[in-house]
């Protein structure tokens, strides 16, 4: 049922601004280095990630990891109206429960859509349809309307919002990219998941998955004092969230991390190619974190500063003291260009006693041992409250240490989307 939403409300004008970015709020337990598995229990929607090899028993505290439900649907419909009445017809048409809907490159630039009151909706969207703003699980107000069991694939969209209590989304091969609009109206932020902070037990996004597709940020327009904002991820409490084998770059002065983690259960970040301007690669704070699994990728961190010509050197890091648990980071190749010492691991206060984290075989390439080094890692494991466990895996990870360091010439996954898996080429809006 439809109701008005206070933090909807809030959170529009953030996401259409340039400042929605900053909108949000160890050891192995079971032993070993988690990597080991019994059978063969491919992903649904990302096959190469084998669910019996999760490390840590392949979740937190409320459980494994659960993938999303696709829809089931029984009906087809093609959009044939343009504009924002195709946008209306598309609600109207996945309003109806168990509909495929395709939406041809006719269609056009569809501006703001919303998709609230949605059960089992297969939606397929032309190359060239545009989606300036989408927002999940809600209706024009806004009014929340949750959706649950809702898949996106193909079109170009500015910029996604979802509404708690929404739950089983699935984008796949589609091209988040805020650049589709001009730069005076760009959002600061690819993919948002808003929480309910009234609404402890349920007011969350639950089973999200985006696979094979491009989160490309572009700057927005300045602020007066010259800060530009430009992050892909950003969630509140959200749990069951799988990002594997996309294409993320972000950009921007201040707000540009890549994945934002505020709070919550069972996040997996596997196979990515990600290159961050500034700000940490994944960031967790804003509220208790419980089991990531950051796999593999290619991981790169430019040599940004800020408005005012701060540099920071930021890789995966909690930040604040409100707890990070069961976090396991293994196989990435990281690349960091700046000369200043990275950033990494878990808080040092007491709000991480009893908590772990686990690094394993990391591939660092930076300027120097000042930047990452056995040492920095041991010296940082070494700062951990007593009770913590905080493996950083000395001994376990190579280093290349050049002060010309420079990012692999051709990164990016294999996207089968998408004929050009370059987020750099992706259109940019004058």
């Amino acid at each position: 049922m439809a109701r008005p939403h206070r933090l909807l409300a809030l959170a529009l004008p953030l996401v259409l601004g340039a400042t929605a970015c900053g909108a949000g709020g160890g050891g192995d337990p079971d032993g070993g280095d988690g990597d080991g598995g019994g059978g063969r229990r491919p992903h649904p929607l990302y096959p190469a990630l084998d669910l019996d090899t999760l490390p840590g028993g392949g979740g937190g505290a409320i459980g494994p990891y659960q993938p999303p439900a696709p829809p089931t649907t029984s009906r087809s419909v093609t959009i044939t109206s343009a504009g924002a009445q195709a946008g209306r017809d598309l609600l109207a048409a996945c309003q109806v429960a168990g509909t495929a809907v395709t939406v041809p490159d006719a269609a056009g630039r569809l501006g703001v859509v919303n998709l609230g009151d949605v059960t089992d909706c297969d939606v397929a969207l032309g190359p060239e349809v545009v989606i300036d703003l989408l927002v999940v699980g809600s209706l024009p107000g806004p009014m929340e309307a949750p959706a649950h069991r809702l898949r996106l694939r193909g079109g170009q969209l500015g910029s996604v919002m979802v509404a708690p209590r929404s739950r089983d989304l699935i984008f796949d091969g589609v091209a988040i990219n805020n650049a589709v609009r001009p730069p005076a109206d760009r959002s600061g932020t690819g993919i948002y998941l808003i929480d309910d902070p009234a609404d402890p037990d349920a007011g969350f996004v639950d089973r999200v998955a985006v696979v094979g597709s491009f989160v490309r940020m572009v700057a927005t327009a300045p602020t007066g004092g010259g800060d530009t904002d430009g992050c892909a991820y950003l969630a509140g409490r959200a749990r069951n969230v799988l990002f594997a084998g996309n294409n993320v770059v972000t950009a921007g002065n201040r707000n540009s991390w890549g994945f934002r983690i505020g709070g919550g259960d069972n996040t997996l970040l596997v196979d990515n190619s990600v290159r961050v301007s500034f700000h940490k690669l994944v960031r967790m704070n804003d509220a208790p974190v419980d089991y990531v699994y950051i796999k593999g990728g290619t991981w790169m961190r430019e040599a940004g500063v800020t408005a005012g010509g701060l540099e920071l050197n930021d890789a995966f890091a909690q930040l604040g003291d409100l707890g990070t648990d069961r976090v396991f980071i293994h196989d990435p190749a990281v690349y960091l260009r700046s000369a200043e010492p990275v950033s990494f691991g878990a808080s040092t206060g007491p709000g991480q006693a009893d908590r772990s984290w686990q690094a394993r075989r990391i591939a660092w390439h930076a300027r120097s041992p000042a930047v990452i080094s056995d040492a920095r890692l041991q010296d940082l494991a070494a700062g951990c409250v007593a009770s913590a466990t905080c493996d950083y895996g000395a001994g376990t990870h190579s280093y290349v240490h050049d002060d010309g360091v420079d990012f692999p010439p051709s990164p990016w996954r294999d996207l089968p989307a998408f004929a050009d898996d370059d987020p750099d080429h992706l259109p940019i809006a004058p």
